[in-house]
């Protein structure tokens, strides 16, 4: 009889999915054992099902195999956030009713990597690329950007700094907000300094609100 996806199992997966989040990485069999109490040879016999069953897969490494849940696994599991295919913002395309993949954090989707960081916005400077009052943005530090990329500058002598397009125009830095009623800045290129570029946007705190409408009634 061909393995089943019992609700032990589909414990399991769950627990492994704790485990890699606490651990920073995926648990050993022996590690899983231990933490849902059970011995080493019925954790083998439900991993080897788990594996023929396509929820699992085992990395070598570290003198020990490491138990990965596949993105069928993590589904399963109810771990990441599920991806139902794309939405238009120009002709119309056909909506999705299954997840045709997960993703397994925030982290994952915006391409995270050490020493990133998030900043609060204030201010409506940005609005025009859609970055709000109250958003967070994620910067990696670097100290030079392209011109037309967003970039976080210290100001000169107030100590503030600043989301805003970055243009180098001979020895100035000129700063360009994406608000026509917020007015550009000028700096010579010495007395401002680069913290980091914009990698992305999460508007985590915009209130409801009804926009204005240009429709007529009939």
């Amino acid at each position: 009889m061909p393995p089943r996806l019992t609700e032990l199992r589909i414990g399991l997966l769950m627990r492994l999915v704790q485990l890699s989040r606490t651990q920073g990485g995926p648990p050993s069999a022996a590690e899983l054992a231990q933490a849902v109490n059970l011995t080493p040879a019925t954790i083998s016999f439900h991993v080897k099902a788990l594996r023929s069953l396509g929820y699992l897969e085992q990395l070598s490494g570290s003198g020990h195999e490491r138990l990965k849940l596949t993105e069928t696994g993590r589904r399963v599991a109810g771990d990441g956030i599920p991806v139902y295919g794309q939405i238009a913002a120009g002709p119309p395309i056909l909506a999705e009713q299954d997840p045709e993949r997960t993703v397994v954090s925030l982290d994952a989707l915006m391409g995270v990597r050490p020493g990133d960081f998030l900043l609060e916005v204030r201010g409506t400077s940005m609005i025009g690329v859609g970055i709000l009052d109250g958003d967070y943005v994620l910067v990696r530090p670097q100290a030079e950007v392209l011109d037309g990329e967003i970039a976080v500058v210290l100001l000169p002598n107030d100590e503030a700094a600043t989301l805003k397009r970055l243009y180098h125009m001979h020895d100035e830095i000129i700063l360009v907000s994406e608000n026509p009623d917020v007015p550009q800045m000028a700096f010579m290129a010495a007395e401002v300094q680069v913290q980091g570029i914009f990698i992305g946007v999460l508007g985590l705190k915009r209130p409801r609100q009804s926009a204005p409408t240009t429709l007529r009634s009939r």
